[in-house]
């Protein structure tokens, strides 16, 4: 089927137009895929740098995913690769007082940002809330102010999106204890029971709340 444009310059325009839209169209199609392949391809080099303890090339794959398309998981891996520098720069005995609080900074900071833009891509993941919950958790200890209150939102999030999960209620526990408040962590540890009977972690350290209150029956009853 021929069409003269000089004789139909309407119909030409119309068409060399829809033409024009359907290549645009397919460049960007084309490019939206390759950037998901690459992205995807990205993450799985995150993943497996992260399991082997490379928090360097971990952070780079991720931050390379994200350039090609955003997605909660790579910044879970950053929130990851965040929490694992806090974990060494506490354990570490030789770091200055003052670099090692210039780097729990910055990796608290890094983290918590990673975490936060995570929970509004997916904010029905519940596992991107406790990655956030986490993050402030270990800021309690320290005193750092609205650590708790920030760790507690996130946690209650979580219990939210999860109600029957007991681990969640565990964690909330252990949050607050490092907030020195043993009482909310006894009603934590019985809800957590109440969820899952046998769950030997939350009755154990219960017995050792118990103890501490001088509740010795509960305590004996409990170990």
């Amino acid at each position: 089927w021929g069409v003269i444009f000089s004789r139909s310059p309407r119909v030409g325009f119309v068409i060399v137009f829809s033409l024009t839209i359907l290549l645009l169209g397919s460049v960007v199609a084309a490019y939206a895929i390759v950037g998901r392949y690459i992205a995807v391809t990205e993450l799985s080099s995150a993943n497996a740098a992260f399991s082997a303890g490379d928090l360097n090339a971990a952070n780079n794959a991720s931050q390379s995913a994200i350039s090609f398309s955003p997605n909660a998981a790579a910044y879970q891996i950053m929130a990851g690769v965040a929490r694992m520098r806090l974990n060494e720069v506490i354990a570490s005995s030789t770091m200055p007082a003052a670099e090692a609080q210039q780097a729990f900074q910055a990796a608290l900071s890094a983290g918590i940002n990673a975490a936060l833009t995570a929970t509004n891509i997916a904010p029905s993941d519940y596992k991107n809330w406790i990655t956030l919950g986490d993050l402030y958790a270990m800021a309690v200890p320290l005193n750092v102010s609205g650590a708790y209150d920030n760790a507690k939102t996130a946690y209650d999030k979580t219990a939210v999106l999860n109600p029957t999960n007991p681990e969640i209620q565990y964690i909330i526990a252990q949050l607050n204890i490092a907030n020195k408040n043993n009482k909310a962590a006894e009603d934590n540890l019985k809800a957590a029971i109440a969820l899952k009977q046998d769950y030997t972690a939350a009755i154990f350290l219960l017995s050792q709340l118990q103890v501490q209150a001088g509740k010795v029956e509960e305590a004996l009853s409990s170990a």
